[in-house]
């Protein structure tokens, strides 16, 4: 294919006064070759010129504005290819929008790093799905003496108390660490020592913890002889100490006497403590306690569990609920 570029075409008078109707196409010879004094001039031609040489062969002629106007049809094209992948591309690679949060519950999800529920989550106590969670929980007992192993050196509070709270905590956990120190004494002034809560001390030390059952053993020890609340006291508050060094021994004989760590060192090395700690941690498994601390709550025949941290404040309102509950 051959392109010619013909901005002006010359022909003598006397053939393009012959040339009529489509004539004109079928020139015989280059137009180079015909000689003439007088001419016509025609307007640039833009299309297709077809001649035919001597031996049959048709040349096609192109006008080169018709292959230029090809070429910036293409060129849009290409740039409008570019356009679309490039505002579709980036979609592709988006990572997927994160599932919007369900509303609080009172179930969450077992995680003994998951965070505190901000006070503004209040729990609230849905009927219908509290009901139907609390069927994958042993029955609830429809009072504190049905509750099973019962430490009652590790209980606080009257056993006929309309609410129940069992907290199922780890030493050595941080969350059950804010947890004790943020709401244990408010709790107990306010709920426990009024006859509103009855309040039991549930030990689960995660495997995850080298020093939390030791920490539980020297607990249940002092729970004997009525020394257990200083003694929480003084693991939660030392916990990063004993932590790491694992001087669980030191860190309560701070707080008890000679004599009480004489006792102390000798339940601790009795071996009798451990049964009851598996017990807490079984019946924990009861309630699909996986997390520390977890707060199962006992109200009017219900069961309620609460995994994580709780404010005093959002602690105080769902006790308010479960108190006023008919």
């Amino acid at each position: 294919m051959v392109n010619y570029n013909f901005p002006r075409t010359t022909l003598p008078f006397a053939m393009a006064t012959k040339l009529g109707g489509s004539d004109w196409r079928r020139i015989p010879y280059c137009l180079g070759e015909v000689r003439a004094t007088t001419t016509l001039t025609f307007r640039r031609f833009r299309g297709r010129i077809l001649f035919r040489d001597p031996q049959g062969q048709i040349a096609r002629i192109i006008s080169e504005d018709r292959v230029n106007r090809r070429r910036i049809l293409a060129g849009i094209l290409s740039v409008g290819l570019l356009s679309l992948l490039a505002l579709f591309l980036p979609s592709l690679h988006k990572s997927p929008e994160p599932a919007s949060p369900s509303a609080p519950a009172l179930a969450q999800t077992p995680s003994e790093t998951a965070n505190a529920p901000a006070p503004s989550d209040t729990p609230i106590i849905p009927a219908p799905v509290v009901a139907a969670k609390a069927t994958a929980l042993p029955p609830a007992p429809q009072s504190a003496a049905g509750l099973p192993d019962v430490d009652p050196h590790k209980a606080f509070g009257s056993k006929n108390a309309p609410v129940t709270m069992e907290v199922f905590s780890d030493f050595q956990c941080p969350a059950c660490k804010t947890l004790f120190l943020t709401t244990n004494r408010q709790l107990m002034d306010n709920y426990v020592t009024t006859g509103k809560v009855y309040l039991i001390h549930r030990d689960f030390p995660l495997a995850m913890h080298a020093h939390s059952r030791v920490a539980a053993r020297y607990a249940r020890a002092a729970a004997q002889l009525g020394k257990v609340e200083p003694v929480e006291q003084a693991l939660f508050q030392n916990q990063e100490k004993w932590e790491q060094s694992g001087d669980v021994d030191g860190t309560v004989a701070a707080v008890l006497s000679a004599a009480e760590m004489t006792k102390v060192r000798a339940l601790v090395k009795g071996g009798t403590l451990d049964a009851a700690i598996d017990k807490d941690f079984a019946l924990g498994q009861t309630y699909r306690v996986n997390q520390t601390p977890t707060t199962v709550f006992h109200s009017k025949g219900q069961t309620y569990p609460y995994s994580g941290v709780m404010t005093y404040d959002v602690l105080k309102t769902f006790l308010e609920q479960l108190l006023s509950q008919k």
